[in-house]
């Protein structure tokens, strides 16, 4: 991946008003992936190329299956983790990048796929102003930023945090009955609004107490569940890396091997072989 850095007219990062615009250049790679986890607001927007197809990870485990388009908006608020992972990709797109302030005591909400050519048009209007010296164009610059603030908080934001959500916790039962449910699920989309009902509460209510409860969000603790599941398949089970992978809710292979050689620090197939010294090496 590749940050453009304004050579040969490609468009140049840049700040307006405390909004951060970068611009990405992803060359073509077999499979990919993105990660983020700030403290401030990110939104991107795809401005154009291609992918086969494209997964966007949210926590709790939500997931959203995106056919990628131009204007398409990926939104992840802050303090939340989100990850991507597209095959046969080659793309630009933008990344905006907003402080907690600019939402007020409100958030925003998670949010991926959605086309916003109005959002596009924005960026796209600011960014052939830049570099313009004048007063008019650097006006007209600041005018579309706070309207591009004001659009993002109207269209993506969740209103104001609830302040019930901290009088609200998980009994020992409700623990219980999450983590069945989750172990029960791996082969399965496991999304947060599904693990927030089985306990009754509302998604802010159910953030609060299972980080309470499990010292991690619950994509954290769903993907470590994965990732267990899988490391004992694969000292155990004589089935095939690609049939693991699929199990344990991983939609593609390669998906699979990224985010397990992220979390163990060796590929499925080298950990298995550590495990099965005389295994075969067309296990994968």
């Amino acid at each position: 991946m590749r940050r453009d850095a304004g050579r040969g007219g490609a468009p140049r990062d840049f700040s307006v008003l405390g909004i951060g615009v970068e611009f990405v250049d992803q060359p073509f790679a077999s499979s990919v992936d993105w990660s983020f986890s700030e403290s401030d607001h990110k939104v991107l927007v795809w401005r154009n190329g291609s992918a086969t197809s494209k997964e966007v990870e949210f926590d709790g485990g939500q997931i959203s299956r995106v056919a990628p388009r131009v204007s398409n908006v990926w939104v992840i608020p802050a303090e939340h983790r989100s990850v991507a992972f597209a095959t046969k990709a080659e793309c630009s797109f933008v990344q905006l990048t907003l402080p907690t302030s600019f939402i007020g005591s409100g958030r925003l909400e998670a949010t991926a796929g959605r086309q916003d050519p109005l959002l596009h048009h924005m960026i796209e209007r600011m960014v052939g102003l830049n570099g313009r010296g004048d007063v008019a164009a650097r006006l007209l610059q600041e005018s579309l930023a706070a309207g591009l603030r004001l659009h993002v908080r109207d269209r993506y934001g969740g209103g104001a945090p609830q302040r019930a959500r901290e009088g609200r916790e998980l009994s020992d039962s409700e623990q219980r009955r999450l983590v069945e449910f989750i172990r029960d699920g791996l082969n399965s989309e496991i999304d947060l609004p599904t693990l927030a009902g089985l306990v009754g509460m509302t998604l802010d209510v159910f953030r609060h107490a299972f980080g309470k409860a499990f010292h991690m969000t619950p994509y954290q603790f769903v993907l470590d569940q994965r990732i267990a599941e899988a490391k004992m398949l694969l000292e155990t089970a004589p089935i095939s890396i690609t049939e693991i992978g699929s199990l344990v809710g991983f939609s593609t292979p390669s998906h699979f091997a990224t985010t397990f050689k992220n979390r163990v620090g060796v590929t499925p197939t080298a950990y298995r072989r550590a495990m099965w010294p005389n295994a075969a090496r067309s296990d994968t």
